[in-house]
């Protein structure tokens, strides 16, 4: 299975790039592509400086609220495949990097990474401890913000 994803991604995937290039350079010239290719990378590096922003807002609003980070810590991650995949020259990736940068998109998609990665892992041997639920400092401090009816200051 690695070994089939891995013949794709480094050799399937270059060529199909390349002929894509080709194709949009002899149809627009080859000055206008590389004027695409690289304003896609441009994008790419602002996109993904916003979106990984968001995320790590959105990671620790989480955490203050006794969120486990799991599911946008792989929202994190991709954002950042995609913003490099944008940066990389070719119009399949920027196709892909743009949907990965898409905020639905990477909802959508998190979760199901994540159990992907859980059950490959799990099958490896790799034990995850806890239910993901919160601490018992973090349940603590919920407690205290109950009781005095505001968020705790530390």
């Amino acid at each position: 299975m690695i070994a089939t994803v891995l013949f794709l991604l480094f050799t399937v995937v270059p060529v199909v790039e390349t002929y894509l290039i080709i194709e949009v350079g002899s149809r627009l010239g080859a000055l206008e592509t590389v004027g695409t290719l690289v304003l896609a990378g441009l994008l790419g590096a602002w996109l993904g400086k916003r979106a990984g922003g968001t995320v790590l807002r959105e990671i620790f609003e989480g955490l203050r609220r006794g969120e486990p980070p799991a599911v946008k810590l792989v929202e994190g991650l991709l954002a950042l495949v995609g913003a490099v995949l944008l940066v990389t020259p070719g119009y399949l990736s920027d196709v892909v990097g743009i949907l990965l940068l898409w905020a639905p998109v990477r909802r959508w998609l998190a979760p199901r990474v994540k159990d992907l990665a859980w059950a490959y892992l799990s099958r490896r041997g790799f034990t995850f401890v806890g239910d993901g639920a919160a601490g018992p400092a973090m349940r603590a401090r919920q407690e205290a913000e109950k009781k005095f009816d505001h968020p705790v200051v530390e």
